[in-house]
């Protein structure tokens, strides 16, 4: 049976919050370039999206662009993959499938079939096609493709808060095996920022307060997990 809740930390060990504490000068600093890294994933970020969510967009007058990758050569055939990429407000989306020519089959896997010529249907339904200039390197980040280097920046984020996390000063609210499961989450390492020590604007948890411990972390992580994958 999982423990409720770990002794709590003594009422004079909490630090004043002062960025002068190298600890708590490393938490903002990690903190703001979570922020940026994550505003940088949503404005240059791609979030899957199907077909069908593209032609329901064009059909309410949300979406008037997009761009399309190159698939087959003009009179070729067998089948290619191409990747559809639009934004629908500050969002981009994209989606991927096969361009099949005539008489052809597409390859088992899953992936949607996207017509022998989804540039030319696009632009019978008064879209404008441009050419996608796809990445050739690139990361995926809770679902979001983003640029190669932002997913370096955001593993390079990760690794420093976890070696905050093991080598700094005891966490607050809950213990470290607590908030090593809480990181695995898309929040966790914002979460484990703001909430494991002194930070700017943040009150202190009352004297007393026990922290939450690793076992009943590593199930909360599970659920969040799991409302998180089903939302997106």
């Amino acid at each position: 049976m999982l423990p409720a809740a770990a002794p709590s930390l003594p009422s004079q060990a909490r630090r004043r919050t002062s960025l002068r504490d190298p600890a708590t000068a490393l938490r903002v600093a990690l903190a703001a370039g979570w922020l940026v890294l994550a505003l940088t994933t949503v404005l240059v970020g791609q979030r899957p999206a199907s077909l069908e969510d593209l032609r329901a967009g064009i059909k309410a007058g949300e979406i008037t662009e997009v761009r399309v990758s190159e698939g087959l050569e003009p009179g070729a055939t067998g089948y290619a993959t191409q990747a559809v990429v639009w934004r629908d407000g500050l969002l981009g989306h994209r989606t991927e499938g096969w361009q099949l020519s005539p008489g052809v089959d597409a390859p088992s896997g899953g992936e949607p079939v996207l017509g022998p010529d989804l540039a030319g249907e696009l632009r019978a339904e008064g879209v404008s096609v441009l050419p996608l200039a796809d990445r050739s390197a690139h990361s995926e980040v809770a679902g979001w493709q983003v640029p190669q280097q932002v997913g370096l920046l955001l593993f390079a984020e990760w690794v420093v808060t976890l070696f905050l996390l093991v080598g700094g000063p005891v966490p607050e609210r809950a213990t470290r095996w607590a908030w090593f499961w809480l990181n695995s989450g898309p929040f966790g390492v914002l979460a484990f920022l703001l909430l494991s020590g002194p930070f700017p604007g943040v009150p202190a948890p009352r004297p007393g307060a026990r922290r939450l411990t690793g076992g009943w972390a590593f199930l909360v992580s599970l659920v969040l997990g799991g409302a998180y994958l089903g939302a997106s």
